[in-house]
């Protein structure tokens, strides 16, 4: 085992990349890199939905305390105690 490698999984794993033909260890990986890239890319949008419906609950949720409030002084207006 070479100096380089600190962690022996680090050999081992790469001693398994260097058994196969160097076509096959090549389309592996751009396999696993669009597989992984577009694992990340899913989560990434369905992070941005949430950010989205967020921001729309807390617009709605302004506009329907700002509705309260406007019938809330309307009654008051109208019944003087």
């Amino acid at each position: 085992m070479s100096e380089k490698y600190t962690n022996p999984f680090n050999y081992v794993i790469d001693s398994i990349w260097a058994s196969l033909p160097e076509k096959t260890a090549d389309e592996i990986a751009t396999f696993k890199k669009d597989v992984l890239t577009g694992f990340r890319d899913s989560v990434n949008w369905a992070i941005d939905e949430q950010i989205k419906w967020i921001d729309r609950h807390v617009d709605n949720a302004r506009h329907m305390r700002d509705q309260y409030r406007g019938e809330q002084s309307q009654e008051s207006t109208s019944n003087p105690s």
